[in-house]
């Protein structure tokens, strides 16, 4: 005796539920489908079948699969619910379906689900066999996952180190990637000395500035990094438009952020130099430096990777290390040049 359309289905949804592992590449990322519905049912005998089931995950849409359990359709909400109970499912299911082989990479499982908006996919077999579903919540938690080891690679690789590598480096590999960045390092620190001992007259007379450069070059490095890392992230150097009109708009934004940053910045450090003995002279060169140091750090952090672009030079790896040599120089100068401007006065 036949087993009735109901039972059949029953049962193989309930083996759905915990499907067996397979040779894919896509399955890890694909959830078992427990709302597939047998086309030979009436809408009353799917629904109570679907009541009946211990459903423990997103019930996004109803498929429709054969007595060999191959995808044929998908029932629509609306038909399901308001349709008379003694319609069959073949006469209002939908038969045009968007599916991912089996074979798929997760790659392009994902891609292809990016492009249908839909909230799921089913993922059929070789045969069509209906195995499972991608959907939107599984689609979103591994894009943001992806989107944020994007991120951290591009901060990374902005210092001038590179984290994609799959097999550990060796400690031979990773002094040749990392000490052509620590020598640019070297060489903005000396040219920072140089600046300051072309000072020197200025130091010995004005120790307190001394005391405050460290400050200074750290905020001028930070503010740097950040202009580069929105430049390089945002979509600046490989957006829409010519590649000049991008830059000048990245750099007013740059340029406005700065000041803002640092007026406020410049204030507190002021104040700080102003009480510790600086006095309004003291305060003044504080804030001014702070403020002209991070307003020049931001516009050549947003500068150097469109330059390296251009050159069609890899702004991810190289601008880093570049941008902090800039900053460090330039903020050195510009302290030391406002230090003697303000505190030493020609007589």
């Amino acid at each position: 005796m036949q087993d009735p359309p109901a039972s059949k289905s029953s049962r193989r949804n309930r083996a759905r539920a915990a499907p067996s592992p397979l040779d894919s590449e896509v399955l890890h990322g694909i959830r078992a489908v427990q709302t597939a519905v047998n086309l030979n049912q009436t809408l009353g005998e799917a629904l109570d079948d679907l009541r009946a089931r211990s459903i423990d995950s997103p019930a996004i849409y109803v498929y429709v699969v054969d007595d060999d359990d191959r995808l044929v359709g998908q029932v629509p909400t609306r038909a399901l619910l308001f349709s008379p109970p003694s319609t069959r499912v073949r006469d209002v299911l939908r038969a045009d379906l968007v599916t991912i082989p089996l074979d798929t990479s997760f790659d392009d499982a994902l891609a292809i689900f990016g492009r249908t908006k839909l909230l799921a996919l089913p993922v059929v077999d070789a045969e069509g066999r209906l195995v499972g579903a991608l959907d939107v919540e599984r689609y979103a938690s591994e894009t943001l996952a992806r989107s944020e080891r994007d991120r951290v690679r591009q901060v990374f690789q902005t210092l001038g180190l590179a984290v994609d590598a799959r097999d550990p480096l060796t400690p031979a590999e990773s002094f040749r990637m990392r000490v052509p960045w620590l020598f640019c390092n070297i060489g903005g620190g000396i040219l920072c000395a140089l600046v300051a001992w072309l000072f020197e007259d200025l130091l010995a007379k004005v120790v307190m500035l001394a005391f405050f450069l460290p400050l200074v070059l750290t905020l001028a490095e930070s503010v740097a990094m950040q202009s580069l890392t929105i430049t390089v992230g945002e979509g600046t150097l490989d957006g829409d438009g010519p590649l000049l009109g991008r830059a000048l708009r990245r750099l007013r934004g740059e340029a406005a952020a700065a000041l803002l940053l640092g007026a406020v910045c410049g204030a507190a450090v002021g104040v700080v130099g102003g009480i510790g003995g600086g006095g309004v002279a003291g305060a003044a060169t504080m804030a001014a430096a702070v403020l002209a140091s991070m307003l020049g750090a931001a516009i050549m952090g947003a500068l150097i990777p469109v330059v390296l672009h251009a050159r069609r030079l890899d702004p991810q790896v190289a601008a880093g290390p570049i941008a902090l040599v800039f900053a460090d120089v330039s903020a050195t100068a510009i302290y030391f040049g406002l230090g003697l401007a303000f505190l030493m006065p020609p007589a």
